[in-house]
């Protein structure tokens, strides 16, 4: 025998004290269940409400390991309930031997068949199968993080570790494993309570077996499974699905009337259309009407189903409930049309683009009138008498456009924006109000059914029906044109807010108000008399006033006398209370003076921009500021030929003159004083003007408001406007009219069943309320105001969704003047609702009727007597899903108490 000498550093080379990687995943895996405290059991719980797990929200634990190579996700589900003292308390002793919440749940009978939220629900807001089918109310999930898992070798050893982890932790939750393809839902569980292991088993069969489709089939799987005869009977649970996907009297058609169209409907008392947007769906809202007829709790030995018996007639159904299937992106009208307005607003595509005669006056008629120079002051944009002959009155005949609009159409838009055309007007205007308080969730719009309203709703419409951009061009061309005739003959312009241009409203309203101001001045100016009929001693006076300044250093002087006297005093209006001037004992007299300069916003920003640029110390920017106060101080001077600036002040600014202490009482006249610290500056605005001012009464001032210029500028903003700067100016109005729209459509019945129909108004509101008063951006880093009216738009859409789909499911579900808000708004949210009386009830018998119509539509048999019978005595059609649920509990005939036993 030969001694070898062993090498201890080769004998030991493997080292079994090294985990290997099955035993790291089993060790990370019982220390999850460790850090979410599932290992120490439920001391109290109590029993589930009604479909409550559907109702209330669920907290989502995750956690990610690695087995070997493969990522797996864990995930811990748990639904947060009310505190068991609000609900009622039941103890772990006395719910089942065990003192398990996972039997509680599966014995329970208050969760079955809960539906499911809506598809678009948040995932912590999604009620997971497992809870859906089992109504368990804790449980967590081992899932692949990529690939499924379908090798039975790998789900034998994930399944071993998962028993291993449960039994180490002590854990008394349901452990899932997802396997096979995640779309199928195949999940394998175990759960451990005490000496009872429950396990959870799921199959999933490509054909069902004929058997298995009744309950007789099921009892006989179940109690052949469980092997073991219980003392009660099985506790039955059934669900029939019947689906309704064709609707005959019950269909929804959303009414699409176009007005001005030729196929339009005049369905007011005048033979008129009722101007609006389109509103509704293209296709009923409604796809699916999915009926539940339930039987909750039946002994296994009452009841009989089988291939040739069945006792689950759904006419006798305790329980009947209803859930819809909507669909899933209808065509809004109001939103496409709103949607294809906003796609032009980056046009840069000028008027004479679709009109050329517009760039070249081809318009122009020759021989229609008896002056031709009438032609020199004739706008390029043709006029509108051509198509209103009663506005137009003798006016001479132009050539008109020739664009998608016809005659006729025309006419009717152009006598709905300006009614007072007609003799006998259709469309008349609402008597203004006069501007209220401001309010600050007040669109910058203009008053509802106002003109600019009217025209902003005329374009869309144009837009999206009579020919798009072209359509829009031409009614454009024709409004503007209608403007310069109406200022040319100071005609009123109809459906505008008195007053100045307000700046809380839009600016195209704000256009329209300096036209109406123009006239106002004009009117006053000369009379009345139109542009086209001034005389021409009157049309030369107007011309000397509107461009001569009269120079008045010579008058004053001749006033003065050669001695330097004072002028005589003019343009008083009224004493000023018994004040006296300072310098002499006579009174001072209120002047009369020119009427405040009125401007749109876009005029004062100019201005602003302007000053700006120039600077405080520019002497352009100092005239520019004080051309009112100097016509306003020489109009002074001249009614108080011997005032001085104190006078001036204590008049204009009684702020900044300070009276002594104590008053004197001997001149109670107010003369004792003196200026305030900012009037006493050497070199301040006001002396400089008041030093340069004259002694000029207003009515031989140049007038400070040109009203022919500024009309023109009005007039010229809108003949040369592009598409896209109609669509801009018009975009907030057309919102504007859109939240009218949906708040005006749905009765009081319809917004009770729109879920928080009320919030939601005023959130889109005030959403546009604030995009309206934003300065239109397309460009730049900041978000384009398009992208901001797209989204907005996509909200309100949704809100005409849903009232269109409260109306197809009144006229489903209830006969005329019927209707239930509270269970209309349960169907809306996706949830299921239960009939009060079951198959009983009114609403029962139309969906029954609405099955009868269904399938004799589908058998295309004709409506006779024979057909006409009552609903009640005609089953529905074969279901489409049904569902059992099978459970065993209580002692054993042989073995004493046993486990629970279930079966969905």
């Amino acid at each position: 025998m030969m001694n070898e000498e062993v090498d201890d550093a080769e004998f030991f080379q493997q080292d079994f004290t090294t985990a290997s990687d099955w035993e790291l995943f089993n060790a990370r895996l019982e220390e999850i269940f460790h850090e979410w405290k599932l290992s120490y059991g439920q001391g109290t719980f109590r029993k589930l409400g009604d479909h409550e797990l559907a109702t209330c929200k669920w907290n989502v634990a995750r956690e990610t390991i690695k087995f070997s190579d493969v990522e797996l996700h864990v995930v811990h589900y748990k639904a947060c309930l009310e505190t068991a003292e609000d609900v009622g308390l039941i103890t772990s002793e006395a719910s089942t031997s065990s003192g398990c919440q996972t039997f509680v749940d599966l014995l329970s009978t208050e969760n079955d068949y809960c539906f499911v939220q809506k598809a678009n629900a948040d995932d912590a807001d999604k009620l997971h199968p497992l809870a859906q089918w089992y109504g368990l109310r804790e449980f967590v999930i081992v899932t692949p993080a990529k690939k499924s898992i379908t090798n039975e070798s790998q789900i034998r050893i994930l399944m071993s570790s998962v028993h291993i982890a449960v039994a180490e932790s002590s854990c008394d939750v349901p452990v899932f494993v997802q396997v096979m393809d995640k779309v199928q839902n195949v999940f394998l569980g175990v759960c451990e309570s005490g000496a009872v292991r429950l396990s959870f088993d799921i199959v999933h069969l490509h054909v069902t077996p004929p058997t298995c489709k009744y309950l007789s089939g099921l009892l006989e799987v179940f109690k052949g499974k469980i092997g073991v005869q219980y003392v009660d009977p099985v506790v039955v649970s059934v669900r029939f699905t019947y689906s309704l996907s064709r609707f005959i009297s019950g269909v929804f058609a959303s009414d699409k009337s176009i007005p001005f169209s030729d196929g339009g409907s005049e369905d007011t008392p005048g033979g008129r259309w009722n101007v609006s947007l389109p509103f509704g769906v293209s296709v009923d809202p409604v796809a699916e009407l999915l009926v539940h007829c339930t039987w909750p709790q039946v002994a296994d030995n009452v009841v009989v189903d089988s291939q040739t018996y069945s006792d689950f007639d759904p006419l006798t159904a305790p329980l009947w409930s209803v859930r819809v299937q909507f669909e899933d992106t209808p065509v809004c009208f109001m939103a496409d049309c709103i949607q294809e307005f906003l796609q032009i607003v980056n046009s840069r595509r000028a008027l004479t683009e679709y009109f050329s005669e517009l760039a070249f006056g081809a318009t122009q008629n020759l021989d229609g009138g008896p002056n031709p120079l009438d032609l020199l002051t004739e706008s390029k944009i043709p006029s509108l008498s051509s198509v209103l002959p009663t506005i137009g009155g003798s006016a001479k005949k132009q050539h008109k456009l020739e664009g998608p609009l016809n005659d006729e159409q025309l006419k009717d838009m152009l006598y709905y924006l300006f009614p007072d055309a007609q003799q006998d007007p259709h469309w008349p205007y609402a008597p203004s109000t006069g501007p209220g308080e401001f309010d600050p969730l007040k669109i910058k719009s203009a008053n509802p059914d106002s003109l600019v309203h009217r025209l902003t709703t005329l374009l869309a419409l144009c837009n999206a029906f009579f020919g798009g951009k072209r359509a829009v061009a031409q009614l454009w061309a024709e409004f503007a044109q209608e403007m310069r005739y109406r200022v040319e003959r100071c005609i009123p312009i109809p459906g505008v807010a008195g007053g100045f241009p307000d700046s809380r409203t839009c600016l195209l309203h704000q256009k329209l108000q300096m036209l109406n101001v123009c006239m106002e001045r004009r009117t006053l100016r000369e009379g009345g008399l139109p542009f086209s009929m001034t005389s021409a001693g009157a049309s030369g006076a107007t011309g000397e006033s509107d461009e001569e300044f009269f120079d008045c250093s010579d008058e004053e002087d001749a006033a003065r006398g050669g001695d330097g006297s004072l002028p005589e005093p003019v343009g008083r209006l009224s004493r000023l209370g018994k004040m006296l001037l300072v310098g002499s004992d006579e009174p001072l007299y209120i002047p009369v003076t020119q009427e405040p300069v009125p401007k749109t916003e876009d005029q004062l920003e100019d201005d602003a921009e302007v000053m700006l640029k120039l600077g405080p110390g520019s002497e352009l920017c100092t005239q520019m500021m004080s051309a009112s106060l100097l016509s306003d101080m020489e109009s002074f001077k001249a009614a108080n030929p011997a005032a001085g600036l104190e006078d001036f002040i204590r008049w204009y600014s009684p702020r900044d003159w300070i009276e002594d202490e104590p008053v004197d009482e001997q001149d109670p006249f107010g003369r004792r004083g003196h200026l305030s610290s900012r009037m006493l500056i050497p070199g301040n605005t006001w002396q400089t003007v008041w030093e340069s001012a004259r002694h000029v009464p207003a009515r031989r001032q140049k007038r400070l408001f040109d009203d022919t210029k500024e009309a023109e500028k009005v007039l010229h903003f809108l003949e040369s406007r592009t598409i896209g700067q109609i669509a801009q100016l018009s975009m907030a109005t057309l919102f504007h009219v859109a939240l009218l729209t949906l708040s005006g459509q749905p009765t009081p019945s319809e917004r009770d069943a729109v879920p928080r129909f009320s919030e939601t108004l005023e959130k889109l509101t005030a959403s546009c309320c604030k995009l309206s008063r934003e300065a239109w951006t397309s460009e730049g880093p900041r978000v384009s105001s398009a992208a901001k009216y797209e989204q907005l738009l996509g909200e309100m859409m949704q809100l005409e969704c849903v009232i269109t789909q409260v109306r197809s499911l009144q006229r489903k579900l209830f006969e005329a003047g019927e209707s239930s808000p509270e269970l209309v708004q349960r169907m809306l949210q996706a949830r299921e609702t239960e009939l009060p009386e079951g198959a009983g009830s009114a609403m029962a018998r139309r969906l029954v009727g609405m099955f009868v119509e269904a399938k004799r539509a589908a058998n295309e048999q004709a409506s006779t007597a024979t057909d006409q019978q009552s609903a009640s005595n005609v089953s529905l059609p074969d279901p489409i899903e049904k569902q059992f649920t099978l459970r065993l509990s209580g002692d054993t005939v042989t073995k004493g108490p046993g486990t629970p036993q279930f079966l969905r």
